[in-house]
């Protein structure tokens, strides 16, 4: 045993790496194999994130085109006419075009969700961003049905009270 020669550390090191190199270069020619099934997974996926843009683009085109005439007040008047604040009824379709950034005519049975593309949190938001516009109050216990629609929006900023501003004493 002591007659064979001894061996560099750097060669020991590499007998003891060579199954890692071969795991390495199997890998290396596995994924060689899948690059093609991959380039078409990913084309297709942004096929189909195109398609989805385009079609919500057209959605809310359609929106427009048949909504067209429509506006804050024809809004607010159709509102009214079911006994609904029109104040109220202007500033929430005001806020939820320039503040939410719907590019088209809202009208009251929109869904928040699906027509106007907000989210529970957008909405929870908007709501107090309403309120403190409108100087009403958020009563928590007031809310006992999810809000899903625009006119349960404006339903719920008209049900809620008044903001009661303390009475400042006079102080002679």
């Amino acid at each position: 045993m002591d007659d064979l020669p001894q061996l560099p550390v750097v060669l020991h090191r590499f007998i003891a790496w060579s199954p890692m190199v071969s795991v390495f270069s199997s890998l290396e020619q596995w994924l060689g194999d899948q690059i093609v099934p991959v380039v078409f997974l990913g084309f297709a996926v942004l096929a189909g994130l195109a398609l989805l843009y385009l079609s919500a683009q057209s959605g809310k085109a359609a929106k427009r085109r048949d909504r067209s005439g429509r506006t804050e007040e024809s809004f607010a008047d159709q509102l009214a006419a079911h006994g609904f604040d029109p104040e109220i009824a202007r500033t929430a379709y005001r806020y939820l075009q320039m503040r939410r950034g719907v590019s088209f005519p809202i009208e009251p049975m929109d869904d928040l969700d699906r027509d106007l593309g907000l989210d529970g949190d957008e909405v929870k938001e908007s709501v107090q961003d309403l309120l403190r516009e409108l100087g009403r109050e958020y009563l928590p216990g007031m809310l006992t049905t999810p809000l899903v629609t625009v006119v349960d929006l404006v339903r719920f900023l008209q049900s809620s009270p008044r903001k009661v501003l303390p009475m400042r004493s006079r102080s002679a």
